[in-house]
């Protein structure tokens, strides 16, 4: 029994010393380069530690640690790794390092959110079930209907103000990542549930529209085996969901009314979804025909809407994982030193993604905006004592 258990923590050490070095964009000869000098070690060494044929010494451990700005006992502990990674509008010819690197960054936050939630056990955050029986039941026009007006009581004349925040009612994890790979977004199993990645460069309403495809996937996600769904079908039936879900059938036919693109233009910039969605969408459930569908499309493109967002759109943003970190600080639910310990990550890092995303511009004023952060925890803590 003892000797399996250690196996385990070995496969463990392995995989997270791989996933670290990755995360940080490090090939196994920069990352002895890296070392401090009183380590001689080869790369095929590294290599075996990551591979489990080997285990590093505890200060060779500690010296990746440092290395890798990772707390040592992340290492040690036995956590899940995302899987099954799906992704959105991927650039061809991506690099498999630059994959795998992008991956560890995916993978590293979403342990951290995860590990952060499991700690809080916050009551806002206990999730729905997902309806799987209506989701094999019902078209996907029908199981939109239920999600909007069953679940979350939301008119067919009003707009989602937040789909990302439908998408985390079920059992899906959002997070924002940034990515230089030409990636909008990517799906990845985490055990059971299912973690979503988005890069909030993209245009708000794809994001949106990406969204709400993927609580599709949530929600269908046992029809797959059930049914024998493969991807092309799941997708066909998760785009009809997610445009319904955005903007519900009645409203597609009162955006297309009068033949004016001008209101079909605010209807879109209303719902917050991409207007050659409703396009397709209209053509699908003979709004519209082949001919018209055709000219909307080419004229979109002589507008120059088909790259470029059109009208304004409000920003969905996937922060629940930083709310959550900024709330149980200023409550003095956790201090930074737990943070660091059950999110798996350094202090300082934790500190500056809190400032991105409340100044994601403030690159060149990051030492101005961590002291002002400071101060205001300090008088928050000052006010609370």
């Amino acid at each position: 029994m003892a000797k399996k258990s250690v196996s385990r923590v070995d496969r463990n050490l392995a995989r997270r010393l791989r996933e670290a070095r990755r995360e940080s964009g490090l090939s196994t000869r920069m990352a002895v380069l890296r070392l401090p000098k009183r380590f001689v070690v080869s790369h095929t060494t590294v290599a075996s530690y990551e591979n489990g044929t080997s285990v590093p010494p505890v200060d060779m451990l500690a010296a990746f640690a440092d290395l890798y700005a990772r707390p040592l006992n992340w290492f040690l502990e036995n956590r899940e790794s995302l899987t099954d990674f799906r992704y959105w509008n991927i650039r061809s010819r991506i690099p498999v390092k630059e994959r795998h690197q992008f991956q560890a960054v995916v993978g590293k936050w979403a342990d951290a959110y995860l590990k952060l939630d499991q700690h809080l056990c916050t009551p806002q955050r206990q999730r729905l079930a997902a309806p799987v029986k209506a989701a094999i039941e019902l078209s996907p026009h029908k199981l939109a209907q239920v999600v909007r007006q069953s679940i979350f009581e939301i008119d067919d004349d009003e707009p989602i103000h937040s789909v990302i925040k439908l998408l985390e009612s079920f059992s899906a994890w959002a997070l924002e990542i940034k990515a230089s790979i030409g990636i909008e977004a990517a799906a990845a199993r985490y055990g059971q549930k299912t973690v979503i990645a988005f890069n909030p460069e993209i245009s708000k309403d794809r994001l949106r529209m990406i969204a709400a495809h993927e609580l599709a996937h949530v929600l269908y996600d046992d029809c797959k085996q059930t049914l024998g769904w493969n991807e092309r079908v799941l997708g066909k039936k998760a785009f009809g969901f997610a445009t319904s879900l955005l903007m519900p059938e009645s409203q597609l036919h009162a955006a297309f009314e009068g033949r004016s693109f001008i209101r079909l233009a605010q209807h879109a910039e209303k719902f917050g979804i991409p207007i050659t969605a409703m396009i397709y969408m209209a053509e699908s459930v003979d709004i519209i025909n082949t001919t018209a569908s055709r000219w909307l499309l080419a004229e979109i493109r002589r507008r120059g809407w088909k790259s470029q967002q059109h009208g304004y759109v409000w920003r969905d943003r996937a922060l629940t994982f930083e709310s959550m970190l900024e709330s149980a600080i200023q409550t003095k639910a956790i201090t930074w030193l737990d943070a660091e310990r059950i999110t798996g990550i350094r202090e300082s890092e934790l500190r500056q993604r809190l400032i991105e995303v409340i100044q994601p511009d403030s690159v060149d004023n990051t030492q101005t905006t961590l002291k002002i952060f400071d101060s205001f925890l300090s008088d928050s803590e000052a006010e609370t004592g």
